[in-house]
């Protein structure tokens, strides 16, 4: 080996050089809190009209395809799930618009030979008497039209770490029938399952959202009732054409215990570039067990070809939150959905973006269009 012989200046100018990268190297973790996951890292934060800095995204949210996606939210963290299908996984953060950058923990993985060993779909996390319980569908290895519900247990405060227990299948024992997407609903606090199934298996493929009371986390206490089904056109769409319709993804959403309860859930085939988000509201103090109590179903957010966002849908909701210098806490609310970003391609990932959301003056919620993933997006407050 040759060692080459280097001039005081040479020496003097290696030396800067070397204090130069260590000075970079220290405030990178720095660069490494902006919102915007890209390198570009000075197109994270910019100047808005009035001055202020503001920090910025760009959708999607997390790379890759993260069907179903969902959040739920509890002390200041926030916690992601979406289909894995052979698996299920939480990402935990503190700023959703830092979620890209979070670990994707597998959290639970069925056991082989089983009547929920496959198709794991559409997971969602909630935290009910001080346990968390995760819903997710999923059905038997090689049978088919055999999905079903089922639910975890968890009693550790955080539900990435801990063991998830298995406590069997939730369903309603006079009309066990095909179902995906279930969720929990609080109506006046009692407890509700809501979900999407067929009514029987001779209408295979055509699927109605449901509604049961809960007698515990992971048990009904009465019979199914049907609260939507698929009878407008919207509602009905596959790939190229309409077909027996679908009614899928139901979840609650209330500005506040005083406005309009809605169950927003996705309509027609998910395939199809227009599978959208529809609502359905529930008559002021009424019975959610009466399906005629059930009104006002219609589109809230559907494809943007404008924008290039094709089949938006299947959502989860959460809220943000700081406190501001006058002490006083200001909160925004969002919602997070998937979508591809070509048209007529049914196989293409369906990749999660995430949008603000507001209230109209009648306290239902207004989703605003898909906005394209070029765009800068203010991101959450408090993030």
């Amino acid at each position: 080996m040759l060692f080459q012989t280097l001039s005081f200046s040479e020496i003097i100018l290696q030396t800067m050089r070397r204090r130069l990268l260590l000075l970079l190297a220290a405030c990178m973790p720095v660069f490494a809190q902006a919102c915007q996951k890209s390198t570009y890292v000075a197109d994270s934060t910019k100047t808005n009209i009035t001055g202020s800095k503001v920090k910025y995204f760009k959708n999607p949210v997390i790379d890759g395809d993260h069907a179903d996606p969902f959040v739920a939210q509890k002390d200041g963290n926030y916690y992601f799930l979406s289909t894995k299908g052979n698996r299920i996984t939480i990402a935990k953060t503190r700023t959703m618009s830092q979620l890209g950058a979070a670990n994707e923990a597998t959290v639970w993985t069925p056991p082989q030979n089983t009547d929920h060993s496959a198709d794991l779909w559409a997971p969602e996390l909630h935290f009910l008497a001080g346990k968390w319980y995760i819903y997710f569908a999923a059905a038997q290895s090689g049978v088919n039209d055999s999905n079903r519900m089922f639910v975890l247990e968890n009693d550790n405060p955080d539900p990435t770490q801990g063991t998830w227990n298995f406590k069997g299948k939730i369903f309603d024992q006079a009309n066990d029938q095909w179902a995906i997407d279930g969720s929990v609903v609080t109506i006046r606090d009692k407890k509700y399952f809501t979900w999407s199934g067929w009514e029987n298996a001779d209408e295979k493929y055509k699927q109605y959202i449901y509604i049961a009371p809960m007698a515990n986390p992971w048990t009904l206490s009465g019979p199914r009732v049907k609260i939507s089904s698929p009878t407008n056109d919207w509602e009905r769409w596959e790939p190229t054409f309409l077909g027996a319709g679908v009614n899928e993804g139901p979840i609650a959403l209330q500005r506040d215990a005083k406005s309009p309860l809605f169950i927003i859930f996705s309509a027609s085939r998910y395939s199809s570039d227009n599978y959208c988000l529809a609502q359905i509201q529930l008559k002021p103090g009424s019975d959610p067990l009466v399906a005629g109590n059930w009104i006002n179903k219609k589109q809230v957010f559907e494809k943007n070809d404008k924008a290039m966002v094709y089949g938006p849908g299947h959502n989860g909701f959460f809220t943000s939150s700081r406190t501001n210098d006058k002490g006083i806490t200001e909160t925004e609310n969002w919602f997070i959905y998937h979508a591809r970003p070509t048209p007529n391609k049914p196989d293409q990932p369906r990749t999660a973006r995430m949008q603000k959301l507001t209230w109209n003056s009648d306290g239902s919620p207004n989703f605003g269009i898909p906005i394209s993933t070029s765009v800068d997006i203010a991101c959450p407050i408090g993030d």
